[in-house]
């Protein structure tokens, strides 16, 4: 059998050859299905990836929450290690003041500048992508001065961060260490992202606050949770992580769940169901061209098998087996199919590597984004080519098994 198997791919593989056009012919559709296929794919891998990006950078990681109290938290720290006990995986205060602090570069005073407090770790719960220098670390707490990271329209007019400070009450100094990207909220705005530390806990927080008393009115925090716990499946209510919350909150002072607010602010679900009838609606579309590559296979095969029947009459007589025959069929099918896909293969590399070119000169990517034909596509076009061509070879094959030896020599 192995025998039979061999001789009849080297006989498609001599086929092909001596038929060329006939090749080029039956290349054509798969050609275009297969390329279809791939390029639907990688447009799915990357639309995924680059929503998720978004939806990072803009609104936090998967199953992100936004904690808010309308009370006064009298013990922050209890608070925090509450959040923690509630389910966080990682918590930051979101200190968004009302009136922010003006800064001054050069003797020049920027106001309107939109200041959050923030912790080191906001950086594990939204995607921050830095353009310039770097997000804050655990070292940064210990800065004597105020630190800042600011997005790259205040970068832009603070100049080369040389002389930078922040007014309260009086002017102090700070310490710039990176630049942000700015997010579709605030592109075009001034903003910044402020390091609560001991030397910035005034600004943070306000001119009454009194880090002995550690106590807080109003504080919003966000949260990050596993996205398998059942809190993160409660977009606005957020009723399992409050009863969480509310079990020790004699520690902190606030015992009415009306004055506690929980709310999912990231859409990862969302995305990633836009991103999936999208795919479906784009493979539908490739399916539907492959099929037509395939019925074109399909008859070129059913042809060739009818022009050669006195060579395929040849080969019986001279000893070939039926199963050798039908091997040398099916396989001329999947070799014209694969030569195909190669061929989609490498014109979508190509196109996706000019596409992603032009792309670059107009829309910044994060760096982990990349416009490349995935893997995943590239099995799935050469895979999808190797199936079509054999489906298609069968029917032809089986047609050429049932010929009569005798006629096809008389021919």
């Amino acid at each position: 059998m192995l025998r039979s198997l061999t001789a009849g791919i080297v006989l498609a593989f001599a086929g092909s050859r001596a038929n060329v056009a006939r090749t080029i012919l039956s290349c054509a559709g798969i050609v275009v299905g297969v390329g279809a296929l791939i390029l639907v794919v990688t447009a799915g891998d990357l639309g995924q990836r680059f929503a998720t990006a978004y939806s990072e950078a803009n609104a936090g990681r998967a199953a992100t929450l936004e904690v808010s109290a309308f009370g006064t938290v009298t013990d922050l720290d209890s608070f925090e290690e509450d959040l923690g006990r509630a389910g966080a995986l990682e918590v930051s205060v979101y200190n968004r003041m009302e009136s922010a602090p003006p800064l001054r570069a050069d003797d020049e005073v920027i106001r309107n500048t939109d200041i959050v407090g923030v912790d080191a770790a906001l950086g594990d719960i939204r995607r921050i992508n830095m353009t310039r220098g770097r997000w804050f670390t655990e070292a940064d707490l210990d800065s004597r001065a105020p630190v800042l990271v600011v997005n790259e329209a205040l970068a832009d007019r603070l100049g080369d961060f040389g002389d930078v400070q922040i007014g309260t009450d009086h002017w102090a100094d700070v310490r710039i260490v990176g630049v942000s990207q700015g997010s579709t909220f605030n592109a075009n705005q001034y903003s910044a992202y402020l390091l609560r530390a001991p030397s910035s806990g005034e600004i943070v927080f306000g001119p009454s606050w009194d880090p002995e008393d550690n106590s807080l009115p109003q504080p919003t925090y966000l949260a990050r949770v596993d996205p398998s716990d059942e809190a993160a499946e409660e977009m606005f209510s957020g009723g399992v992580f409050t009863d969480r919350l509310l079990s020790a909150s004699w520690r902190w002072g606030i015992e009415n769940e009306e004055d506690i607010m929980v709310y999912r602010t990231d859409y990862a679900a969302e995305t990633e169901e836009l991103i999936g009838y999208l795919s479906l609606g784009l493979i539908g579309i490739a399916v539907i061209t492959l099929t037509t590559g395939l019925l074109g296979v399909l008859n070129v095969g059913l042809v060739t098998v009818r022009e050669r029947r006195r060579e395929l009459a040849t080969y019986r007589a001279l000893g070939a087996s039926r199963f050798t025959l039908f091997v040398a069929v099916v396989m001329e099918a999947v070799v014209v199919a694969v030569v195909a896909g190669l061929i989609a293969l490498a014109l979508s590399w190509a196109l996706v590597a000019a596409g992603g070119a032009l792309i670059g000169r107009f829309v910044w990517l994060p760096p982990d984004i990349s416009m490349a034909v995935p893997p995943s596509a590239a099995l799935v076009g050469l895979g999808s080519a190797a199936f079509v061509g054999l489906l298609a070879g069968i029917i032809p094959a089986i047609r050429a098994l049932r010929a009569s030896v005798v006629a096809g020599l008389r021919e």
